[in-house]
């Protein structure tokens, strides 16, 4: 189990951050399209697909919008 959070890809997750500004509505699909592969549109996709679909989209989305903290102004 350690080795998990020894791995790049969980390092990547740990330096998570929302924009401080010039995001879209809250910034979660931008933060989510630094840290992995997907662009942030794609995950914008994905995000109105679950909420149309299933409506688990805006809850996901708001979880992540509030335990994401936000970059501090340089």
């Amino acid at each position: 189990m350690k080795d998990i959070f020894q791995s790049d890809s969980w390092k990547r997750f740990q330096n998570l951050r929302l924009p401080a500004k010039g995001a879209p509505l809250a910034g979660v699909c931008s933060a989510l399209g630094e840290v992995t592969p997907l662009a942030a549109w794609m995950w914008r996709v994905l995000f109105c697909a679950f909420a149309l679909c299933w409506g688990g989209g805006v809850i996901a989305y708001v979880i992540l919008w509030v335990s994401i903290p936000r970059q501090t102004a340089p």
